[in-house]
């Protein structure tokens, strides 16, 4: 490979950093203080919170996710189907 040395060099000061037991895994610059409030805002942390939340879907929804599922794949399988048709004809 012709950049190997340096591959070898990120690669193992990754394994370095990672383990590293006393690191932060926020950066400081990723905090910011509002005025309004005496602490500081992690907003990784928010969007952590937000992505444990289960999603709540509306009645319609799923059809609607089931209809546009079947608009995007059913031209995809069509063509498919009609190579194989014309593979086994030859």
């Amino acid at each position: 490979m012709m950049f190997q040395n340096k591959l070898d060099r990120a690669m193992a000061w990754l394994k370095e950093k990672s383990k590293d037991p006393n690191r932060n895994h926020q950066k400081e610059s990723e905090k910011f203080h509002d005025e309004d409030q005496l602490e500081y805002y992690d907003p990784r942390e928010e969007w952590l919170a937000e992505e444990n939340e289960k999603i709540q879907l509306e009645k319609g929804d799923l059809l609607a996710i089931f209809i546009s599922a079947f608009l995007v794949f059913s031209p995809i399988i069509i063509f498919l189907i009609l190579i194989l048709i014309l593979v086994m004809k030859l």
